[in-house]
């Protein structure tokens, strides 16, 4: 029977990137393997519901629902609207959940500047969650962190980490151990050709650009973690219940967030799948990042304090974290009260009331998650 997969997105622009997703199924014959579920917004332009009939009609299978059906699906599922705003990028847990309800085997999650290359098997590429063992190199380090910007190549000879790399942990003197084994993957993350994505104080003082992936995958073994972010990711559907894209929008001791809702959800979603006793990969297949226009004095202020909250959150949840449960929805239950738990114990300038008070609600709304997969998987 053949594995299916469906691709989430997010947009306030017209998607024109479907083409190229469509011309890539076709041309590997898995058009009738692919649904698609593109999630506007209120500033997303009305084209999009024509470029989605269009694309339908051609014979890729694209879901675009409206502001008033997304609502409608979230109360159907017991998942209240309320707790996905408007003009937010926290508008794609509604086609993560959708996603799920539609039983494919696996989702895959980018973003509206993701271009797949022409001449690879994106589907192909991230078929690797639903193997039953992937055979690859093994990496471990020393300072228990991995740097998969390492698996570029860059236009000038620095050194740039992914967005969401604790910088505790950067330039530091490492050893890195690699073996070939087998693991069972169930996040693959692929990387990215142009623009790679790093945070915003890396655009301001050392801008580099990917000019070609140096051709090796690579599993994180159990020394060896890194962040995953929402753009060219995959995921089998079991997973699905621990990956809730964390609400932002919020201020921390002043400071407003943004663009690290998916750095948190990947860290959540990496400790439940190692709980678990399965693996992430990163690597191929590799998407055109054509980045969309960005302010990085903006992009660098909207961060600061989510960088700041991960610099004492990670080291306790690689290390000190314990999971509980049989089941992903078990563990990532488990992850929600111990991560309340933990947060109380911590203290620093970052680490106000207000932060605290962020947590107990993103913990509340993990768990709202976990009841609203549950409902669509049956109980």
């Amino acid at each position: 029977m053949s594995v299916t997969a469906s691709i989430v997105l997010t947009t306030i622009n017209d998607p024109v990137i479907l083409e190229d997703y469509y011309r890539n199924f076709a041309a590997h014959g898995q058009l009738d393997q692919v649904q698609v579920f593109v999630i506007p917004d209120k500033k997303t332009p009305s084209s999009i519901f024509e470029r989605a009939a269009a694309l339908s009609s051609r014979g890729l299978k694209v879901t675009c629902p409206s502001l008033d059906e997304q609502d409608s699906y979230l109360r159907r599922i017991g998942f209240s609207p309320q707790l996905i705003p408007y003009n937010s990028d926290n508008r794609r847990n509604v086609g993560y959940l959708m996603a799920l309800e539609s039983g494919a085997d696996f989702m895959i999650s980018i973003d509206d500047d993701n271009f797949c290359l022409l001449d690879k098997d994106f589907f192909g590429g991230h078929k690797v969650v639903c193997d039953d063992f992937v055979t690859g190199t093994i990496v471990n380090s020393s300072t228990e962190w991995y740097n998969v910007c390492n698996l570029l190549e860059l236009d000038r000879p620095v050194t740039t980490y992914a967005r969401g790399f604790p910088y505790q942990f950067r330039h530091c003197s490492e050893t890195v151990q690699s073996v070939q084994g087998q693991a069972r993957v169930l996040v693959n993350a692929g990387l990215w050709l142009k623009d790679p994505d790093v945070d915003g104080i890396s655009w301001l003082v050392n801008p580099v650009h990917s000019v070609r992936f140096k051709g090796r995958s690579v599993i994180l073994g159990a020394h060896a973690w890194s962040p995953i972010n929402s753009q060219n990711t995959a995921l089998h559907r079991d997973a699905i219940v621990c990956y809730y894209f964390v609400r932002m929008g919020y201020s921390l001791a002043g400071i407003p967030i943004d663009r690290y809702g998916d750095i948190f959800s990947g860290y959540f979603l990496e400790a439940c799948v190692r709980h678990m006793g399965h693996a992430v990969r990163f690597g191929t297949p590799i998407a055109d990042h054509r980045r969309n226009s960005h302010n990085y004095m903006n992009d660098a202020a909207n961060e600061w304090a989510c960088i700041m909250v991960l610099e004492d959150l990670l080291p306790w949840l690689t290390n000190e974290a314990a999971l509980e449960g049989g089941t992903f929805s078990d563990t990532y239950l488990s992850l929600s009260y111990v991560l309340e738990e933990g947060i109380e114990k911590t203290s620093g300038r970052i680490w106000t009331d207000a932060t605290r008070g962020y947590f107990h609600q993103m913990g509340y709304c993990m768990r709202q998650w976990v009841k609203a997969c549950r409902v669509i998987s049956g109980g």
